[in-house]
């Protein structure tokens, strides 16, 4: 056979320089410049910028200093996207796909990006097809179900072209690339499945949603405002602007946006700590909802390594060792299974091995042709599907310790039939074949069941042998088990009835994550194989071990970068911190939304002046709001998240808005009776609103904790201080009486946020979303 010679340096160079390389862009990813332009061109920053503007022509600049809060989120935001960014992209290095190539005559490995035109490249079960190629030599099964929607796997020859981005199921070749970037055939269909594969955020459907009210809300608002100032109460017009500012400015969360991406970056970077690469930053949010978590046996229930335990002789004439050592002789891509095997029974070419078939997740078995006959080796129940009495009585005798039972299986065919099985096999033997459990595999499953995470346990093996061993690793009613191969119910009754499915093929692993998605549950699936990539596609968020297959980590969410499993608490604990922390930061940052609508149409129905001067609600939302929700992000709280994200927290949020509101009614009624000067009135005001942020922050971040106390305490120190010494740049002013009207007020907030959050309770309950 001719030897097959792939480029030299020389020809690489040349096919670079013409931009024949294998250049690909993920739909999901973002680079530097892309993080930049996200954060500096948002509808918020265009609002504050033309608010801003507003301001200067007034001539009281001071009132601008709002700007800087945006300027400083701005920044801060691009800074830690960025190091994120950078973090994870060195981390995608140690797991990014890689392909046998050769060049200069030698075999050598590159990345997928680094492929050019024309080079000859391995192909291998486990792996995705870089780029469009024709295979040269050998032959290859793979999985077209991205390409035709069909879940069946096609067997491609020599001179036979395979596309990018399917995946290959069994068998390898050597291929010659003919197209590759976006000039390969699927490059426009794997471009659109990177997009479909990020994890669901509820987090930012929440936030996209505000943001399209509060826009349709704010241009309104700033029109009647204006013309009531102006037009109603005869302000001068720059007077009018300031006010109108100061409403606008309350009713933009300006932050929370910010907070929000600088969380899921910075808790990306803690969980890349703990060797665990996040793909896709809102799986973070998603692990942190997950109520049912899919698992195979490999890899995670058990350490992936395999031992052989036990052999059963079948046909005591049969020279099973002989026939054994043959068969694994130069395999093909040995899976666990055939590497015990090989240690077992070790590797010798007692008889000429003239073709072979290699193991595929969807048939359960592999095959090798000999001169005299062929041997095929496999799950018991797809090397005799229609049963075989002598294999059913030994295996009942010994299926019941968790063991994986193999069948050898003889004919005297000498050619393969890679499409069925012989009329005339013959069982030979049965190997039992252990797999480890991992060790602190108890503890994980403690840990998901106390946390109110389901445990599903999907498997290609027997459910006898995977229900023994998911009920030694602590898996509830891991007796509920049933074999997929021998029912007929859909489904949906499947996931209600049954914790453990074995003998599950690729599509019903999909079904099956799907059904669970349809009866309401938020599903993690993990997995590491070809096979596992249809139900990792389509799951709410998927996790891959680094050892896996490179479409298993193409397609994951996550990925764990030394396959510990023992990890998933660690990630499921972080994906609580952030979102229950971004959930009371939402609560700090609406209080102020809620009572600047609420004295907005109060300043338009009344035709009273709004209480507020820009500067003022700059002090409040940085002290109240920006600065303690910032330092308090990564605070430790790992209860479970709650349901209606933003309801809970617009709930939480009401109570302060409503006392602030009210307080404002009262403030507005002492000065119009006392006949207070507007800097009298601003002190009186402003003081009240700080203590309301104060006491809403020690009821949002509830119970307290040192650090909590110390930055409630800090904040109200500030206050005091910006108060009391910063009246000339404030616009405030202080009296002995109108401090006791300070007092007065404060001494009866409780009431009034008492009674608020009575009637929000009622509301709450009312709606049925408790």
């Amino acid at each position: 056979m001719e030897r097959l010679q792939g480029l030299n340096s020389e020809q690489v160079e040349e096919r670079v320089r013409k931009g024949f390389v294998n250049t690909t862009q993920k739909g999901t990813e973002r680079n530097e410049k892309q993080i930049i332009r996200d954060n500096l061109f948002t509808y918020f920053n265009f609002l504050n910028l033309g608010l801003f503007l507003l301001v200067v022509l007034t001539g009281k600049i001071r009132n601008g200093l709002f700007i800087g809060t945006v300027i400083f989120n701005t920044c801060v935001g691009i800074f830690q996207e960025i190091r994120s960014y950078r973090q994870l992209k060195k981390m995608k290095i140690l797991v990014a796909s890689k392909v046998e190539v050769m060049r200069d005559g030698k075999w050598i490995k590159e990345t997928v990006d680094h492929l050019v035109l024309d080079d000859l490249i391995r192909v291998h079960t486990g792996m995705q097809v870089p780029a469009d190629c024709v295979i040269e030599q050998g032959w290859i099964e793979v999985d077209e179900s991205m390409l035709t929607g069909e879940a069946d796997r096609i067997i491609h020859h020599e001179k036979e072209e395979i596309y990018c981005g399917t995946a290959v199921t069994s068998s390898s070749c050597l291929a010659r690339i003919v197209r590759v970037g976006k000039q390969c055939a699927t490059a426009k269909i794997i471009e659109d499945a990177g997009r479909l594969s990020r994890a669901r955020s509820v987090l930012q459907e929440s936030l996209d949603r505000m943001i399209r009210i509060i826009s349709y809300v704010i241009i309104p608002f700033l029109i009647l405002l204006f013309a009531v100032h102006v037009y109603r109460l005869g302000m001068s017009w720059q007077d009018g602007i300031l006010k109108t500012t100061a409403a606008v400015i309350g009713m933009i969360p300006e932050g929370l946006v910010m907070l929000t991406s600088v969380a899921l970056a910075v808790s990306a970077m803690r969980l890349s700590r703990r060797k665990v690469l996040v793909q896709d930053l809102f799986s973070i949010e998603s692990l942190a909802r997950v109520d049912t978590i899919c698992l195979d046996k490999t890899g995670t229930l058990t350490k992936g390594t395999m031992s052989v335990r036990d052999v059963i002789q079948l046909d005591a004439s049969f020279p099973l060792k002989e026939w054994m050592s043959s068969y694994l002789h130069g395999s093909m891509d040995p899976n666990a299974t055939q590497k015990a095997l090989l240690s077992f029974y070790g590797d010798a070419c007692i008889y000429h091995k003239t073709d072979e078939l290699p193991f595929s997740s969807q048939r359960k078995y592999a095959a090798a042709s000999f001169k005299t006959g062929s041997l095929y080796v496999g799950a018991y129940q797809f090397v005799f599907p229609d049963g075989n009495e002598l294999i059913a009585q030994k295996l009942e005798k010994h299926m019941h310790d968790g063991d994986r039972a193999i069948v050898a299986a003889y004919t005297d065919e000498c050619t393969l039939k890679k499409d069925g099985l012989p009329e005339d096999l013959r069982p030979v033997g049965i190997f039992l074949i252990s797999d480890d459990l991992r060790n602190n595999v108890q503890n994980i499953m403690h840990y998901l069941y106390r946390q109110d995470v389901d445990v599903r346990i999907i498997s290609g093996d027997d459910p006898k042998t995977v229900s023994a061993l998911a009920a030694k690793a602590g898996v509830l009613h891991a007796e509920n088990y049933v074999d997929l191969s021998k029912t007929d119910l859909d489904e949906e009754e499947l996931v209600e009835r049954y914790t453990v499915f074995g003998r599950v093929l690729p599509d019903q692993k999909k079904k099956l994550v799907q059904a669970l998605q349809k009866k309401g549950h938020t599903v993690a699936m993990t997995g590491d194989g070809v096979n596992d990539v249809p139900a990792l596609k389509c799951a709410d968020v998927s996790i891959a071990m680094a050892s896996g297959t490179d479409a298993a980590k193409d397609s994951s969410n996550v990925v764990l970068l030394e396959d510990d499993f023992g990890v998933i608490p660690d990630i499921v604990n972080e994906g609580r911190r952030v979102i229950n922390n971004i959930s009371r930061a939402s609560s700090m940052y609406l209080v102020k939304t809620c009572f600047s609508v609420l004295l907005s149409l109060f300043v338009i129905v009344v035709g009273q002046p709004y209480p507020f001067l820009p500067i003022h609600l700059t002090l409040i939302s940085a002290l109240g709001v920006g600065i303690p929700t910032f330092l308090l992000q990564m605070e430790p709280s790992f209860e479970r998240v709650q349901k209606h994200f933003f309801f809970h927290a617009f709930m939480k949020a009401l109570p302060s808005s409503i006392t602030v509101f009210m307080c404002a009614m009262i403030a507005v009624g002492i000065r119009n009776w006392f006949q207070f000067g507007d800097e009298m009135f601003n002190g009186i005001f402003v003081l009240v609103t700080s203590v309301v942020y104060l006491v809403t922050l020690w009821r949002v971040y509830h119970p307290v904790t040192k650090l909590r106390v110390m930055v409630i305490g800090l904040m109200g120190c500030g206050y005091v201080l910006a108060c009391l010494f910063g009246g000339d740049v404030l616009y405030l002013s202080y009296s002995p009486q109108s401090l006791l009207y300070v007092c007065m007020l404060i001494a009866g907030m409780p009431v009034i946020l008492y009674i608020a959050d009575r009637i929000c309770v009622m509301v709450q309950k009312h709606i049925g979303k408790e």
